[in-house]
């Protein structure tokens, strides 16, 4: 009987092993390894620095650009480069918190190291949200946010980066963090880019690389359906011009734009590379030149093949005018000075630890360290995240009471007859006693929809009626990180029952704060009950990197109702 046991006890020990071993694994070199994370971080930036001045811009047909109009000799993220920022916050959330952030976490090292107006889209609409006290997922559900948006799309590379070979781990890191600011097809986005730079680490194949990718994603998905179409318009149509319009066609509203959309988006990236062949300016050339959002798409494509090809293997008309710098304007607490490559250091750092974490082993010290990675076949996502107008508008109104309902006191000790409904709470509303000259001041900072005011009136028929607002802006601030000067400014809109009936700029020039006083005609509602809404925006600079210099100040709103027509009418 005790033979039998020592039998069965030394085919126990040994089973886990011949399991171990059964399993097939990849290996890469230390230096493969960086070799591609620079490639990965360099084309990136390369696609991003040659779109950024067609953003939003380019023509259908498309432009003649094939090169940079002025050649860079270092990158600077002063100038919509969260292309960049995103990743390099997300590589430091991971090395920080371990591969798994939480949305707390996330969101915490948002707050301390974005400066929110160098913040725009979905992830703006989140971080606002997120102050306001709401939580992802929420801040990405639609209604609440766009949803689709491009956002998650172009955040999430660390994702593949740190996971290669790991298209699952790639998958599920983008899965959960692109929650934050997208839904649905926005998530979709940050998964198949992430998966796509997992793979690239050990594939070649282009369309296997979309192909395996493509795999993770939910079967319902309208991105899936994209990459299907866009494979089998490539094997249909030798020019490139043809897929993507026909790309447009069918999921664009339009056949010139369709800025924000993950799905479209994501299409050009697709097309770029595989109409590129693999030529590095080919590849993020075409992507730009299919427009849409055309710094990020040219960005993601060059850092897929970067990935691919290696910062070795990338034409380096494309890579060594950057000379390894990236100048940081736009993340708090790191140096002005990075060097490009020290970033993909600590990429493959962080990669060690997911390696490790799911399976892998590290043999080997330093820079002759060996990673072997576990081969594994992608697992489709079972989410299912389906767009309506009635989940859309639920969520909307949602979102809108969570807002009133914290702003409901502000105007308590304003005037009362006013409620604020919106307003960020990055620099929480308040009533000043003071400002420049006038008392029981009303300061709002715009926020995911700007700052809105609402009161709804009866106004007495056969009465001429007029709106005067009180209104001035921030003070001049000095801009820690470039030191310029930010000068207050924002625009007045004034509705009535949801119609817009006049604007004014509140902005002077060279800064100083002035009060201004304009009045808006509400005669043509003379007998009606109106509702007015007085709504601060934003006045948009991609220099500027406060909100707060876009504050809202009022002194007071008051209406005027006369027997004659004022003189200046």
């Amino acid at each position: 009987m005790r033979m039998r046991y020592k039998f069965l006890l030394a085919a126990l020990l040994w089973l886990p092993l011949a399991t171990a071993a059964d399993v097939p694994s990849r290996q890469i070199t230390y230096r493969q390894y960086l070799d591609k994370a620079q490639g990965g971080w360099l084309g990136k930036i390369s696609g991003v620095t040659l779109g950024v001045p067609r953003e939003f811009a380019e023509t259908w047909p498309p432009s003649d650009i094939s090169y940079f109009g002025e050649i860079p000799d270092h990158f600077s993220d002063l100038y919509s480069g969260d292309d960049l920022y995103f990743p390099l916050l997300i590589q430091i959330c991971l090395k920080k918190y371990g591969t798994h952030p939480t949305y707390e976490q996330y969101m915490r090292e948002w707050s301390d190291q974005l400066f929110r107006g160098k913040v725009w889209g979905a992830n703006s609409i989140a971080l606002e949200h997120y102050w306001a006290g709401i939580m992802p997922p929420k801040t990405g559900f639609p209604g609440y946010n766009g949803g689709h948006d491009i956002d998650a799309q172009i955040d999430f590379d660390s994702a593949g980066w740190v996971a290669p070979g790991m298209i699952n781990q790639a998958a599920e890191i983008a899965d959960h963090g692109g929650h934050i600011m997208c839904w649905g097809d926005g998530v979709d986005g940050s998964v198949m880019v992430a998966a796509m730079l997992s793979e690239a680490f050990f594939s070649s194949d282009v369309e296997q690389v979309i192909r395996r990718a493509q795999s993770v994603l939910p079967p319902n998905s309208a991105y899936r359906a994209m990459v299907d179409d866009v494979l089998r318009w490539h094997r249909e149509q030798p020019d490139w011009r043809v897929t993507r319009q026909l790309l447009a066609k069918k999921y664009s509203s339009d056949s010139t734009t369709e800025e924000s959309s993950a799905v479209v988006n994501g299409g050009a990236v697709l097309i770029g590379l595989l109409y590129g062949d693999k030529d590095f300016g080919k590849t993020v050339v075409t992507a730009m030149h299919c427009g849409w959002d055309s710094d990020c798409n040219p960005a993601t494509a060059g850092g897929i093949l970067g990935t691919m090809l290696g910062a070795s293997g990338i034409d380096p008309r494309w890579s060594l005018i950057f000379h390894d710098t990236y100048e940081n304007y736009c993340l708090r607490g790191l140096p002005r000075w990075l060097h490009i490559s020290d970033i993909a250091r600590e990429t493959v750092e962080i990669g060690q630890k997911v390696i490790l974490e799911n399976g892998g082993h590290v043999s080997g010290a330093g820079e002759e360290r060996v990673f072997s990675i576990p081969v594994e076949e992608p697992r489709t996502l079972a989410r299912q995240e389906m767009y309506s107008d009635e989940l859309i508008k639920r969520n909307r109104h949602e979102m809108q009471d969570h807002y009133r309902e914290k702003l409901k006191l502000v105007t308590r000790n304003w005037q009362p007859e006013w409620q604020l409904t919106m307003a960020s709470f990055e620099n929480p509303p308040e009533v000043l006693a003071d400002y420049f000259g006038r008392h029981r001041v009303l300061r709002a900072q715009p926020g995911a929809d700007a700052v809105t005011l609402q009161r709804t009136v009866t106004l007495a028929a056969g009465k001429h009626h007029y709106l005067r607002v009180g209104v001035a802006h921030h003070p001049t601030i000095l801009n820690e990180q470039t030191r310029r000067p930010e000068i207050g400014k924002w625009i007045l809109e004034v509705q009535a029952n949801g119609n817009k009936i006049g604007e004014f700029t509140v902005y002077t020039q060279g800064g100083q704060v002035v009060w201004e006083d304009p009045q808006f005609d509400l005669t043509p509602y003379a007998g009606q009950t109106v509702r007015l809404s007085l709504v601060g925006r934003e006045k948009v600079s991609d220099t500027e990197f406060y909100m707060a210099s876009e504050s809202t100040y009022w002194s007071d709103a008051e209406i005027l109702s006369l027997d004659q027509p004022e003189p200046w009418r």
